[in-house]
């Protein structure tokens, strides 16, 4: 039996992307309280867990495929998670008031995990009188405090500035001896906080009544004061709003705005445009950014090295976004199993070539990412590489009951999250998380 391997591994990767109501599956669902909308989640390969506006958490075992409700509620909402590396302590940024270190300890029992409470604030005096202009920020290893002061709200101030304090609640290279980092931002008039990584922190300022604005990115982990700031992208009002900016490794950040235009900028000062692409669907109300060390391990079951045992071939890994150049050897971390098949080939004059189907498990740590985007119809998106696909609609997938449909998942105007290591995806809607599972099979 003769083999066209040009055209028979072209054939799969063009069909890999296709839409398919059955690659996609409802796994599971993590209920909520109605009026108490989702305000953080944290999805790893063991957990899914979620945090309300009410301070209540719930943990998603999937070994169990079971809900632990870790607190009914907090003195204010949830606004973040961070695991440690063994994922032996999960802390928890309880508003601008606290934060809270909880043991992982089996067997889980509901209300009943271990923790220890921390306060942002020395006295509780100091958070009351605060916490009409704090705002804080979580990261993976420490809380950004931001407290605001604008002449035309508070008295004795004579110019716009943030103030700021950064602590660390893990050890990590960025941390200072303290643990502890304060300082001081000029600002103009009114701003908005977007997001910060532990050691950049991501700002618009308005600067008019006619949406004249100032998107702001500073390294605020090399001194204390900055009348100066390093990375500023001026835009006007035809930049339109700007609904979502998230930082990304290697310096980057991606911007979306005019409700689905997404641009990726290099963090210089000049801010230099590196791409832009326009999500596939509407409004984006969400998204998740992956990289190489996130996916621990990724299934390729439309992809095909092509090798015999003499001369091993340089192959495109692109059904879940490597497009690394990687060869087939015994070096290789590679789980494969093999189907010898008879081909003709006059350009390598292979007699026998191995058809292998495999899973990798990538152990670099890559600054390569992939974004995931989510929009108010319930499409889900791909974009690596400059091509996006599309990879479900949640209104599609089955198993999830037609009540929820019906009502609408996104229609209460509340945050919506996320959160995916391309083998689950969990995505908040009014009515809870959904937790949908690449089918494999």
């Amino acid at each position: 039996m003769e083999i066209n391997i040009k055209n028979h591994i072209e054939s799969d990767l063009k069909t890999s992307h296709i839409d398919n109501e059955d690659e996609y599956l409802f796994y599971d669902y993590i209920d909520i309280t109605i009026g108490d909308p989702i305000s953080a989640i944290l999805l790893t390969n063991k957990y899914v867990i979620i945090g309300t506006m009410s301070g209540g958490i719930k943990l998603y075992y999937f070994q169990e495929k079971r809900i632990y409700i870790i607190s009914k509620n907090n003195i204010e909402f949830i606004s973040g998670f961070s695991f440690s590396s063994s994922e032996k302590s999960l802390y928890v940024s309880i508003g601008d008031a606290q934060y809270l270190k909880y043991e992982m300890k089996e067997p889980f029992i509901d209300n009943s995990m271990p923790y220890t409470t921390n306060e942002i604030y020395e006295t509780k005096t100091q958070h009351n009188y605060n916490c009409n202009d704090a705002f804080v920020l979580m990261s993976s290893d420490s809380l950004l405090k931001l407290n605001i002061y604008n002449p035309e709200l508070q008295e004795n101030i004579t110019e716009d500035y943030i103030t700021y304090d950064i602590t660390f609640f893990k050890k990590t290279k960025n941390s200072p001896p303290n643990a502890k980092i304060e300082g001081k931002l000029l600002s103009s008039n009114y701003f908005i906080p977007l997001d910060y990584d532990g050691v950049n922190f991501c700002w618009v300022e308005f600067k008019d009544v006619q949406q004249n604005r100032d998107i702001c990115v500073q390294d605020i982990s090399k001194k204390n004061t900055y009348d100066n700031i390093d990375n500023r992208l001026s835009v006007d009002k035809n930049y339109g709003h700007i609904s979502h900016a998230k930082l990304i490794k290697g310096n980057k950040i991606i911007i979306i705005h005019n409700l689905n235009i997404c641009d990726i900028y290099e963090l210089n000062e000049h801010f230099d445009k590196k791409d832009q692409f326009v999500h596939l669907g509407d409004e984006v109300y969400s998204l998740d950014i992956l990289y190489e060390n996130n996916i621990l391990s990724r299934s390729y079951n439309k992809d095909y090295v092509i090798s015999n045992n003499k001369h091993p071939l340089n192959v495109n890994l692109d059904e879940c976004g490597t497009n690394d150049k990687v060869k087939f050897d015994e070096n290789q971390k590679l789980k494969m199993h093999t189907e010898k098949m008879k081909v003709s080939n006059s350009e390598n004059n292979f007699d026998t070539l191995n058809l292998v189907k495999y899973n990798v498990r990538k152990e670099n740590h890559s600054d390569k990412y992939i974004i995931i985007t989510l929009d108010i119809d319930g499409n889900v998106n791909k974009y690596e590489y400059k091509m996006e696909v599309k990879l479900f609609n949640i209104y599609d997938i089955r198993g999830i009951n037609q009540d929820f449909k019906d009502k609408k998942f996104f229609s209460m105007g509340y945050m919506y999250f996320i959160k995916t290591n391309l083998e689950y995806f969990c995505i908040t809607t009014d009515h809870g998380c959904f937790i949908i599972k690449k089918n494999d099979e």
